[in-house]
Protein backbone atom coordinates (compact mmCIF):
# COMPACT_ATOMS: atom_id res chain seq x y z
CA UNK A 1 0.00 0.00 0.00
CA UNK A 2 1.91 2.79 -1.18
CA UNK A 3 -0.91 5.42 -2.21
CA UNK A 4 -1.14 8.09 0.56
CA UNK A 5 -4.76 8.54 0.33
CA UNK A 6 -5.17 4.89 1.21
CA UNK A 7 -2.54 4.95 3.75
CA UNK A 8 -4.32 7.58 5.39
CA UNK A 9 -7.19 5.88 6.03
CA UNK A 10 -5.49 2.78 6.95
CA UNK A 11 -3.91 4.76 10.13
CA UNK A 12 -7.37 6.53 11.05
CA UNK A 13 -8.75 3.26 11.11
CA UNK A 14 -6.08 1.90 13.10
CA UNK A 15 -5.97 4.96 15.60
CA UNK A 16 -9.59 4.37 16.21
CA UNK A 17 -9.85 1.07 16.86
CA UNK A 18 -9.62 1.50 20.67
CA UNK A 19 -12.75 3.12 20.63
CA UNK A 20 -15.08 0.98 18.27
CA UNK A 21 -16.28 -1.02 20.99
CA UNK A 22 -18.65 1.70 21.37
CA UNK A 23 -20.67 1.48 17.69
CA UNK A 24 -24.18 0.12 18.87
CA UNK A 25 -27.20 1.40 20.52
CA UNK A 26 -26.78 1.82 24.85
CA UNK A 27 -29.60 2.54 27.07
CA UNK A 28 -28.73 4.48 30.60
CA UNK A 29 -29.82 5.72 33.62
CA UNK A 30 -27.90 8.48 35.40
CA UNK A 31 -28.00 12.00 37.10
CA UNK A 32 -28.06 15.36 35.77
CA UNK A 33 -27.61 18.31 38.17
CA UNK A 34 -29.39 15.75 41.10
CA UNK A 35 -32.25 14.68 38.80
CA UNK A 36 -32.76 11.49 37.55
CA UNK A 37 -32.69 10.79 34.02
CA UNK A 38 -32.85 8.17 31.60
CA UNK A 39 -30.39 8.29 28.46
CA UNK A 40 -30.16 6.78 24.67
CA UNK A 41 -26.16 6.55 23.26
CA UNK A 42 -26.13 5.30 19.66
CA UNK A 43 -22.57 4.95 18.12
CA UNK A 44 -22.72 4.44 14.50
CA UNK A 45 -19.72 4.51 12.04
CA UNK A 46 -19.47 7.42 9.33
CA UNK A 47 -18.10 7.55 6.00
CA UNK A 48 -15.56 5.00 5.56
CA UNK A 49 -15.55 3.86 8.68
CA UNK A 50 -13.10 6.42 10.14
CA UNK A 51 -15.44 8.72 11.65
CA UNK A 52 -18.08 7.60 14.47
CA UNK A 53 -20.78 10.01 15.15
CA UNK A 54 -22.20 9.33 19.11
CA UNK A 55 -26.05 10.73 19.72
CA UNK A 56 -26.60 10.91 23.45
CA UNK A 57 -30.30 12.35 24.43
CA UNK A 58 -31.16 12.58 27.90
CA UNK A 59 -34.85 12.97 29.29
CA UNK A 60 -36.42 13.39 32.57
CA UNK A 61 -39.19 11.68 34.25
CA UNK A 62 -41.82 13.32 32.27
CA UNK A 63 -39.89 12.18 28.95
CA UNK A 64 -38.93 15.81 28.34
CA UNK A 65 -35.83 16.04 26.62
CA UNK A 66 -33.26 17.59 28.80
CA UNK A 67 -30.17 17.05 26.95
CA UNK A 68 -29.41 16.07 23.66
CA UNK A 69 -25.66 16.11 21.95
CA UNK A 70 -23.87 14.86 18.45
CA UNK A 71 -19.77 13.79 19.14
CA UNK A 72 -17.82 13.05 16.14
CA UNK A 73 -14.32 10.95 17.32
CA UNK A 74 -11.85 10.65 14.80
CA UNK A 75 -8.22 9.66 14.99
CA UNK A 76 -6.08 13.27 14.00
CA UNK A 77 -3.16 12.14 11.89
CA UNK A 78 -1.49 14.93 12.22
CA UNK A 79 -1.31 14.90 16.29
CA UNK A 80 -1.26 11.48 15.98
CA UNK A 81 -4.24 11.11 18.88
CA UNK A 82 -7.92 10.65 19.16
CA UNK A 83 -10.01 13.70 19.09
CA UNK A 84 -14.30 14.44 20.07
CA UNK A 85 -16.14 17.33 18.37
CA UNK A 86 -19.03 17.95 20.43
CA UNK A 87 -22.46 19.85 19.18
CA UNK A 88 -25.06 20.39 21.32
CA UNK A 89 -27.61 22.94 22.48
CA UNK A 90 -27.22 26.63 21.97
CA UNK A 91 -25.01 26.16 18.50
CA UNK A 92 -22.00 25.02 21.31
CA UNK A 93 -19.02 22.90 19.91
CA UNK A 94 -16.09 22.07 20.96
CA UNK A 95 -13.22 19.78 19.97
CA UNK A 96 -10.88 18.04 22.45
CA UNK A 97 -8.00 15.83 22.47
CA UNK A 98 -9.32 12.09 23.67
CA UNK A 99 -6.91 9.67 26.21
CA UNK A 100 -6.78 6.51 26.44
CA UNK A 101 -6.71 5.20 30.64
CA UNK A 102 -6.44 1.90 31.92
CA UNK A 103 -9.69 1.19 31.94
CA UNK A 104 -11.80 3.55 28.91
CA UNK A 105 -10.98 7.28 28.20
CA UNK A 106 -11.44 11.01 29.11
CA UNK A 107 -11.27 14.03 27.09
CA UNK A 108 -8.76 16.39 27.68
CA UNK A 109 -10.20 19.66 28.53
CA UNK A 110 -8.75 22.92 29.59
CA UNK A 111 -9.06 24.01 33.22
CA UNK A 112 -12.13 26.23 32.67
CA UNK A 113 -13.86 23.24 31.25
CA UNK A 114 -15.69 20.44 32.26
CA UNK A 115 -14.08 17.58 32.59
CA UNK A 116 -15.91 14.03 30.78
CA UNK A 117 -14.22 10.71 31.94
CA UNK A 118 -15.44 7.20 30.48
CA UNK A 119 -15.38 3.86 32.02
CA UNK A 120 -15.90 0.82 29.57
CA UNK A 121 -16.20 -2.79 30.24
CA UNK A 122 -17.52 -5.79 28.24
CA UNK A 123 -21.15 -4.75 28.28
CA UNK A 124 -21.32 -1.41 30.29
CA UNK A 125 -20.05 2.18 29.16
CA UNK A 126 -20.32 4.75 31.97
CA UNK A 127 -19.49 8.44 32.11
CA UNK A 128 -19.62 11.64 34.59
CA UNK A 129 -19.17 15.21 34.19
CA UNK A 130 -17.62 17.27 36.50
CA UNK A 131 -17.82 21.04 36.16
CA UNK A 132 -14.53 23.36 37.00
CA UNK A 133 -17.07 25.10 39.48
CA UNK A 134 -18.63 22.48 41.19
CA UNK A 135 -17.25 20.09 43.62
CA UNK A 136 -19.91 17.50 42.99
CA UNK A 137 -20.49 15.50 39.58
CA UNK A 138 -22.78 17.17 37.47
CA UNK A 139 -23.70 14.25 35.13
CA UNK A 140 -23.35 10.50 36.15
CA UNK A 141 -24.55 7.77 33.36
CA UNK A 142 -24.60 4.08 33.51
CA UNK A 143 -25.17 2.46 29.60
CA UNK A 144 -25.47 -0.86 28.91
CA UNK A 145 -26.06 -2.37 25.48
CA UNK A 146 -29.32 -2.82 24.27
Amino acid sequence: MNDPWEEQGARALKGLEPIRFLVGHWTGRGQSYNEPVNGTFTVRALLDGTWLEADETLTNAAGEVVHHDLSLYRYNLEADSLEVMQLFEHAHRSIAPVELTADGFRWITGPGAPQLRYVCTADTLRYTVVLPSEAETAISMTYTRS
